[in-house]
């Protein structure tokens, strides 16, 4: 089903508008499975624990007539209002057969970078082989048995219970193949058959961007991904920045941030964990900078939860290239962003990722730096949560650090969830705990020596704590003085 984004009236005022209140955006943007029209969003903001106060109002942004927009107000002055919108894309996903599924695991598993993309990818494999091993047991047995004894044999014998547990076990994992892992299978195959399904959804995703951006309601913007909503999301983060990046003739002048951005964060491999929290303060002054030049570019935060880019290096290399070609051809972005590489020059010269240009008005010239297309990283700041594997069981296999894959810029933070597992056993199924990165937390959390209390680091990234006077509001977002 395809939206049609040019249907809403051009009058349609949007949330707040007029009200002269600086408000903020957050967007959402859901994982795989068949997920339903806002019920993502609903669950965020329970799990947060601010859905009491969150009004439930139109999507005035969107065209899909199913979405809401949550809304949040703070009693505070000095508090900004805050709307939270989903972006749904799940009704592009097409379904895929669990042959075509099982093809690309297995495409997955030849590559030699499938034993190294991620802290989880070995495990992954050796149990993917352990299960292709027994089923080519099984059948070997059962050919061996029906040529010696023939069939009634074998019918009572344990291999053919295995290769019934084995069919069972296929009927059963088959819906989730064909509808939910087919989601990621799809949109990360660059094959001609997903071609359309990414780019409604990208193109929708880029539509929710412009819009927010041109309403003229929002000063600040944050973008959410879970699962492969984080994929999404940087997608959709890269291309929109192509059209929001150049500053204006009338508002041109110093830009010294970009300066020393250039200056000394040239490498997106070069900064040490206990650098990260310097970087993004100087992320967030150049956003503040590039705003006061004039570049339209309102994302402050990219928030990513569980994320499949842990294992970058095994998912987006493709066929025609290399995951490092087209990081240095700037199609992926890094933190902190990768200077320009013309095709002929050699690895040492590259130009500035602000580079120099001139804009020109009548007779009228001005020097600007504008961010290079690879850029978006610059003035957006990355944090990135994740659930640290344990004993092979524990954890969340789909996320993990991304600082060694797209930028050491990214700030990777370890999490836990106080939260108790009902029933306990639960914390035993497969991707358990990648699904409660935002499940309601009673109290107020313990504290562990190498991880982080999951929901409350979630509500300090977007300015989501309760207010600190008790009321309904939201604290703000890093002040001058936090920036400084």
């Amino acid at each position: 089903m395809t939206t049609r984004w040019a249907t809403r009236p051009d009058h349609l005022p949007v949330a707040g508008e007029g009200d002269g209140r600086v408000r903020r955006a957050v967007v959402l943007i859901h994982g795989i499975g068949e997920q339903e029209p806002t019920g993502t969003l609903r669950g965020f903001v329970d799990g947060l624990g601010v859905g009491r106060e969150a009004w439930s109002k139109p999507d005035r942004v969107s065209d899909n007539l199913e979405l809401r927009r949550m809304s949040l107000y703070g009693r505070s002055s000095r508090r900004a209002p805050t709307d939270l919108y989903e972006l749904y894309w799940a009704h592009h996903a097409p379904t895929s057969s669990a042959s075509q599924v099982l093809g690309w695991l297995g495409r997955l598993l030849r590559r030699r970078s499938g034993w190294s993309a991620g802290p989880a990818s070995p495990a992954l494999n050796v149990l993917t082989l352990g299960l292709l091993l027994t089923v080519l047991v099984a059948a070997l047995i059962a050919v061996v048995m029906v040529s010696r004894e023939g069939v009634r044999a074998w019918l009572t014998q344990p291999p053919f219970w295995v290769a019934a547990s084995l069919a069972a076990a296929q009927a059963a994992v088959r819906p989730w193949l064909t509808r939910r892992l087919a989601d990621a299978e799809r949109y990360l195959t660059p094959d001609p058959s997903g071609v359309a399904a990414r780019t409604e959804i990208r193109s929708e995703g880029l539509e929710l961007m412009r819009r927010l951006h041109t309403s003229g309601v929002y000063d600040e913007i944050a973008v959410v991904g879970h699962s492969l909503g984080s994929v999404i999301g940087y997608d959709i983060l890269r291309l929109f920045w192509d059209e929001a990046r150049h500053p204006t003739f009338e508002k041109a002048g110093p830009q010294p941030e970009a300066e020393r951005l250039v200056h000394d964060y040239s490498d997106p491999l070069g900064l040490t964990p206990g650098e990260v929290e310097v970087f993004q303060h100087v992320q967030r002054r150049l956003w503040r900078e590039c705003r006061e030049r004039g570049v339209p570019w309102l994302v402050t935060d990219f928030l990513t939860l569980g994320s499949p880019l842990a294992h970058g290096r095994l998912l987006l290399d493709t066929r025609a290239s290399s995951l490092q070609r087209r990081q240095d051809d700037l199609e992926l972005p890094m933190c902190p962003p990768m200077p320009s590489l013309a095709p002929s020059a050699d690895a040492d010269e590259r130009s500035a990722s602000f580079y120099p240009a001139v804009l020109r008005k009548g007779d009228l010239e001005r020097s600007v730096l504008v961010g290079n297309h690879g850029a978006p990283f610059g003035p957006t700041r990355w944090t990135n949560l994740y659930f640290p594997g344990r004993w092979l069981v524990f954890g969340d296999p789909v996320g993990g650090p991304l600082r060694g894959v797209l930028g050491t810029g990214i700030r990777d933070v370890a999490v836990h969830h106080s939260g108790r597992h009902q029933p306990w056993w639960h914390r035993l199924l497969p991707l358990h705990d990648h699904l409660r990165y935002w499940d309601p937390l009673p109290g107020a959390g313990r504290r562990r020596a190498a991880t982080v209390e999951c929901v409350p680091l979630i509500r300090s990234v977007l300015g989501l704590e309760p207010s600190p006077e008790g009321g309904d509001g939201l604290t703000p977002g890093p002040t001058e003085d936090e920036d400084a």
